[in-house]
């Protein structure tokens, strides 16, 4: 079981990780998750940058469970696979959509090319995350 600090200490570690230092703080970035410490409070929050929005999201309980249980890299790989899986659902779900009420053969090839684009993203991700498990074994 990794602490928030160990892994931090990993994460600083990792050539792979974008360094995003600012004065208060320091912070790595990886696949969409980045990990900050913040020196003022001397803590460590991880947030999924992949998510959109205004505001980065902290991860979910569920999600910081990779990170205790198997560290800064299996824990990285998996929110990626979290988040691409739910952008594969949103893609399919407006593609369902379109098929049962325009029919426009531009938009829904234009989404089958996003689901594709999209596919591919999650199997290189499922692979670098086989890769380096069965490397660290």
């Amino acid at each position: 079981m990794h602490s928030l600090k160990d892994i931090w200490e990993i994460a600083k570690a990792d050539g792979y990780a974008t360094a995003l230092d600012g004065d208060a703080y320091e912070s790595r970035l990886m696949y969409g998750t980045k990990i900050v410490y913040d020196h003022a409070t001397d803590s460590v929050s991880i947030f999924n940058t992949a998510k959109g929005g205004g505001f980065y999201e902290e991860l979910p309980p569920h999600q910081l469970k990779y990170f205790h249980e198997r560290g800064w890299r299996l824990g990285v790989y998996q929110v990626g696979l979290d988040t691409l899986q739910e952008k594969l659902e949103r893609i399919e779900g407006k593609i369902k959509k379109e098929m049962n009420g325009r029919k426009n053969p531009k938009q829904i090839q234009s989404m089958k090319k996003s689901r594709e684009r999209v596919m591919n993203q999650y199997s290189k991700l499922k692979i670098k995350s086989y890769e380096y498990e069965t490397e660290n074994d």
